[in-house]
């Protein structure tokens, strides 16, 4: 059987030292391989050979610090490399070469600021990487998810994170929250204009006509029912693998209520499906997606749909 490829990229700041650990921890659960990695981007200095000596040898290093707590845990280290160039292409040619089933990398590194709280070099790799990818923020629970969300909307995309996450959570042992957000007062066309089927009902073609409240209620509450079936599904996969799942159902703004969900819940580990074109599930598009991926407290697993048929772990 062909082992999982996880690959951790590193750049020598604490929250890629905790991120190194998360990576052991989980490869250690999958029986899966390393590969750890540092890019020196010398687009950032003078091109002096005495500056790329310093700071190849810094990366030798770092990657040597994941090589050692690796093998202490009986762990096969594939490769360490120290390379130069771009750290996002890098890290995706990488990723491609060992076909890797996982990158694992600091949510934010030594790029971070108050203004990217994802980190520069995390953000664009989840914008356009393929690979699922782990998004590492170091907590009070450190690498040990206790509490796992995962997020749904009815698609194959989340189904197939929820495959990934629950695979998680039945190796942590971890308690799980089945999540559906729906907007629907976005969803919901409280007012439409008459059509030439309408005229002959005694309306004026063009005229604004505005739904009673009690049929608003009603389109709602399907709204939310429709919901409640798609976080049904997720604790039936839950039911599956004899884990224990608790269904979160909530109206709102989908990033808002999600972070919310997760800091009251105190979640370990987001869990989320993609479509591999940038989108964090099709419930969650655009400004949504990156919100809840920069933002959330604990740390985020993005499926990528892209390589399901191949990834998706018992």
């Amino acid at each position: 059987m062909t082992k999982f490829q996880f690959l951790v990229p590193v750049d020598g700041s604490d929250n890629s030292r905790a991120a190194a650990k998360h990576a052991v921890e989980l490869a250690g659960k999958y029986g899966a391989e390393i590969s750890t990695m540092y890019v020196a981007d010398i687009r950032k200095y003078l091109p002096h050979d005495e500056i790329l000596e310093i700071i190849e040898s810094a990366g030798e290093e770092y990657v040597g610090q994941v090589r050692e707590l690796a093998l202490s845990k009986d762990i096969t280290v594939k490769s360490a490399k120290v390379l130069t160039g771009s750290p996002v292409d890098k890290i995706i040619i990488e990723a491609k070469e060992l076909d890797a089933s996982l990158i694992i990398m600091a949510a934010s590194g030594r790029s971070h600021t108050k203004a990217t709280p994802i980190g520069v070099v995390a953000n664009r790799v989840l914008r356009s990487c393929d690979t699922n990818i782990l998004l590492v923020r170091d907590t009070e629970t450190a690498e040990h998810y206790k509490k796992i969300m995962i997020l749904t909307d009815g698609s194959k995309d989340a189904e197939y994170a929820a495959q990934f996450g629950m695979s998680i959570a039945k190796r942590y042992n971890s308690e799980v929250y089945a999540c559906t957000i729906v907007n629907t007062q976005q969803k919901i066309i409280q007012r439409h204009v008459t059509t030439y089927e309408d005229v002959g009902h005694g309306k004026i073609l063009g005229e604004t006509m505005g739904y009673s409240e009690a049929i608003i209620n009603r389109l709602r509450q399907r709204l939310m029912d429709d919901a409640a079936k798609f976080a049904e599904n997720v604790r039936k996969i839950a039911d599956e693998k004899g884990i224990k799942a608790e269904i979160i159902v909530k109206d709102g703004k989908p990033a808002t209520e999600i972070l919310k969900i997760a800091r009251d819940k105190q979640i370990d580990l987001l869990v989320l499906g993609s479509t591999g074109k940038g989108s964090i599930s099709r419930m969650m598009v655009g400004s949504i997606s990156e919100k809840v991926a920069s933002t959330a407290k604990c740390s985020v697993l993005v499926v990528k749909s892209s390589r399901i048929e191949r990834i998706v772990p018992e």
